[in-house]
């Protein structure tokens, strides 16, 4: 009687974990969404894509935020602002980007998308197509 008693409280405990493991795995998954979607989502971290804007660039060291806006495929705007420190290939990065992926919420009060992560697509300096990725945040 004593193993059978062992043994389900071992399957309980593995079960318990494997929930658990899934339970975090969902948790940290960032849906990517549209534009528009991107607008309501005030309460829930989401990742939006979109090609650099051209011009509008900035970083303003005093408060350690990089201002900038992406279009999506439909022509679409969003002006977008990362806090922490500048990176040092930042510059070189962005210039280069064909694609940003922002990871985080909407501010309506200030129209912007404050991003958390940024992944930052360039294409390779090595010719075959592929593109490399610079990520900064907290990822």
């Amino acid at each position: 009687m004593n193993k059978k008693v062992g043994k389900a409280i071992g399957v309980a405990i593995i079960v318990s974990c494997l929930g658990y493991a899934g339970f975090l795995a969902k948790s940290s998954l960032v849906t990517s969404v549209p534009f528009a979607e991107a607008a309501t989502a005030t309460d829930s971290t989401v990742q939006i894509m979109g090609s650099p804007v051209p011009g509008t660039l900035s970083y303003d060291s005093m408060a350690h935020q990089l201002h900038f806006t992406i279009k999506d495929t439909d022509g679409k705007v969003m002006p977008v602002v990362f806090s922490g420190p500048k990176p040092e290939d930042l510059d070189t990065a962005m210039s280069r980007a064909t694609k940003i992926g922002a990871q985080g919420t909407y501010s309506p009060g200030k129209g912007v998308f404050v991003a958390e992560n940024l992944v930052v697509k360039c294409p390779s300096k090595y010719d075959g197509g592929k593109s490399e990725e610079h990520q900064y945040g907290k990822a």
